[in-house]
């Protein structure tokens, strides 16, 4: 009995030594993990404490952008003063000559005598029934044709008489017989008035002032009824 007791006590003591150690093994582990954590918190501290301190405000007039190397290259250089806009600062040094030119004058092709820069000239041909050449004076005032010629092939075919062509008129000559009038004259012929396909207008003096290609005349058409040939009900 006692034997037994003595047993018993011996495993009671057995189990307690044991668990005594296991404690300290757990309380050591723990007592290692809190030392690293605090050397940790230190490290991060005297980090943040070697680090400049940041004031509480900043301003942004003393904040200085750090200059970034650009792979943009710069071609031109601002310089600050008034813009110019081209072609609007140029002052206007130009005459309306059509406000001051006398109309009354009337110009000619004589050495000395004043010439406007636009002269008469033949501005149309009719090649149909009624052949004409019109010539119009797109001169400022009035123009002398007297002893001008059209030509064609080199042999004139009519000759002006005494007349004033006014400005911005124009005048028809016909081939053929007919009643004059101020925009109209005859040649009272049967001479054509071209030759060729080509007709010039001459002055005076025989120099070619225009010339004008029949060929490439209009030809007037007549109108057709396009119901001519529908049947009627």
């Amino acid at each position: 009995m006692r034997s037994l007791n003595a047993l018993i006590l011996l495993a009671v003591l057995v189990t307690l030594s044991s668990g005594s150690v296991q404690a300290q093994n757990a309380l050591n582990v723990t007592n290692d993990m809190n030392a690293t954590n605090d050397t940790a918190v230190a490290e991060v501290a005297h980090v943040v404490e070697a680090a400049a301190p940041l004031p509480e405000t900043v301003n942004a007039a003393e904040v200085i952008p750090q200059e970034t190397a650009s792979r943009f290259k710069q071609l031109s250089t601002f310089v600050k003063g008034a813009t110019t806009v081209l072609g609007k600062n140029t002052a206007q040094e130009y005459i309306d000559v059509s406000k001051t030119a006398n109309r009354d004058t009337v110009f000619t092709r004589e050495a000395g005598a004043s010439t406007p820069a636009v002269k008469v000239g033949i501005t149309k041909v009719n090649t149909a029934e009624d052949k004409y050449v019109q010539v119009t004076n797109k001169a400022v005032g009035s123009w002398d044709l007297a002893g001008w010629t059209l030509a064609s092939a080199g042999n004139t075919t009519f000759t002006f008489p005494a007349l004033t062509l006014k400005e911005e008129s124009f005048v028809r000559v016909h081939e053929g017989e007919g009643v004059g009038s101020l925009t109209d004259i005859y040649t009272n012929g049967t001479a054509p008035l071209w030759i060729d396909n080509l007709v010039s207008l001459q002055d005076a003096d025989g120099s070619i002032i225009s010339t004008y290609d029949v060929s490439t005349a209009p030809v007037a058409g007549a109108w057709v009824d396009p119901l001519a040939k529908q049947i009627q009900y």
